[in-house]
């Protein structure tokens, strides 16, 4: 898998992901979408955030993630990146 950089947020290990992929992702690593097996690990966490009916609130909790995105069609599985081990778990 190649890797993709952003610099404005928590980055990620790149061979800790890599390897947690490789280890958790069995079978063969096609995307469902396209038929392509060439993925990007992205290299910082993202998030998503409780639901605020509608409204964005501060409050609340965010899951941060693991984004592996297709390099055909975009198509972007997320993995939780606290099970992962990849972010520690906030106090």
């Amino acid at each position: 898998m190649a890797k993709a950089t952003n610099r404005r947020s928590v980055q990620l290990d790149f061979e800790k992901a890599e390897e947690w992929l490789n280890t958790h992702w069995q079978g063969n690593q096609i995307c469902p979408i396209c038929g392509n097996n060439e993925w990007l690990i992205h290299d910082e966490a993202v998030e998503v955030r409780s639901f605020g009916e509608g409204r964005l609130s501060a409050s609340g909790s965010v899951l941060p993630l693991l984004a592996i995105i297709c390099t055909t069609c975009a198509n972007t599985f997320f993995f939780n990146a606290i099970l992962a081990g990849l972010v520690e778990r906030p106090d």
